[in-house]
């Protein structure tokens, strides 16, 4: 991640065109696509980073194991839950 991003508070805060930013740049480390719960129609649309941006909009609905307490995204910012593919993201951004 970003070495300017510390913390969840430094994500909240951050200028909408620098989290895009941040957010494509994570996209790397991000384990949603490794994840048993984490399905075809979820790879097809691109959706991941569920810690971040919100829960599985359309194609996600069955828990099937969860690699969100090991993931280094989750973890650098201090996120406690986990299947935010299912529940959402703990960031919250206005």
């Amino acid at each position: 991640m970003s070495s300017k991003v510390r913390s969840r508070a430094d994500l909240e805060a951050m200028p909408e065109k620098k989290f895009d930013e941040w957010l494509v740049s994570t996209m790397d480390i991000c384990q949603c696509l490794d994840c048993a719960t984490h399905n075809e129609c979820a790879k097809k649309t691109g959706e991941r980073l569920f810690c971040v941006v919100m829960r599985s909009p359309m194609c996600i609905e069955t828990k099937k194991g969860c690699l969100c307490s090991d993931c280094t995204v989750a973890r650098e910012l201090g996120f406690k839950n986990t299947y935010h593919c299912l529940t959402g993201a703990e960031l919250i951004r206005p």
